[in-house]
């Protein structure tokens, strides 16, 4: 029977490798456990740095939409802005064309938000520019219409008062036209034979003679006057005196006349005859006599022949 209570007895030197062996392992175990715990702390570290690094994009990104948001806002300011002036409107198209490129350009978040700050900037300067360009020209446009309005008023109230001047000066014209206009009165007609003695009988008349009186007129001008006579014989003819005897009224019409007479006018009554040879052409009937001067129907009266 074997005794189990033996005792293994060991050299010496065996004894300390062993207990260095196991320090060794003890080693080991504490260094990978530091390891572990170095290497547990580093992931944490990337992990932070990565979210870090992901906050820092999508504030990136946010910024840059921001930016993206203000050149677009700024490129649609661009295409409101309204003027007559070619130039202003050819410069802002440029500038919405401009955005447009800037826009279009691919890089990262950090270059684009560098570059928009820059270029939005710059084109609000410029915005800014043409808003007040556009204003200062809209407020000439403003005085320069309200000056135009300005004047036209004052040529519509010019052109008013020429025309009631030009209206007067007609008015008076033709008022101091009237006032020198010549009258004539007593128109009485007469007949001779051949004995120079006064007849009413047709049959007998060889010449017959027509009185009036001018009257005196101070407003008219004096001197050479051409007194026409008209006789309407009972048959509604002018009877006439000799070839192509017309003259013309101040309305531009054309009258026969009988005889007519130049006589001295010097603003006193003056008595005018004309004599008219009758070569039998005289009928019975009424006659009636118009007295002519300058185009004006001076005087007139009607009389009988037997």
């Amino acid at each position: 029977m074997e005794n189990n209570n033996q005792v293994t007895i060991y050299p010496q030197g065996v004894k300390k490798s062993s207990n260095a062996n196991k320090g060794i392992l003890v080693l080991l175990i504490i260094v990978v456990m530091g390891l572990g715990a170095a290497v547990v702390v580093m992931f944490s570290k990337l992990k932070d740095q990565e979210k870090e690094f992901i906050e820092k994009e999508e504030l990136l990104e946010g910024h840059r939409k921001l930016l993206e948001d203000d050149l677009t806002d700024l490129q649609e300011q661009f295409g409101s802005l309204q003027t007559n002036n070619d130039s202003l409107m050819n410069l802002a198209v440029e500038q919405q064309e401009r955005i447009t490129r800037l826009l279009a350009i691919q890089a990262d978040n950090a270059y684009r938000i560098r570059m928009y700050q820059t270029e939005l900037e710059t084109l609000r300067g410029v915005l800014r520019s043409f808003v007040v360009q556009i204003d200062s020209l809209q407020q000439r446009d403003i005085a320069l219409t309200r000056e135009r309005d300005l004047l036209a008023r004052n040529l519509a109230v010019e052109q008013s008062q020429t025309a009631r001047l030009t209206a007067d000066l007609e008015r008076q014209s033709t008022t101091v036209q009237i006032a020198q206009v010549l009258s004539a009165s007593n128109v009485r007609a007469t007949g001779f034979n051949n004995r120079d003695r006064e007849t009413p009988r047709v049959r007998n008349i060889v010449k017959l003679q027509t009185c009036f009186i001018v009257r005196e007129n101070q407003v008219a001008l004096p001197g050479e006057r051409i007194i026409y006579l008209v006789l309407i014989k009972p048959d509604k003819r002018v009877l006439l005196n000799r070839a192509n005897a017309i003259f013309q009224t101040q309305e531009g019409a054309e009258i026969i006349y009988t005889d007519r007479r130049v006589i001295e006018y010097d603003n006193k009554d003056i008595e005018v005859c004309i004599f008219t040879d009758n070569d039998n052409r005289l009928i019975e009937g009424n006659y009636e006599a118009r007295i002519y001067c300058d185009g004006y129907l001076i005087g007139t009266s009607s009389f009988v022949l037997r």
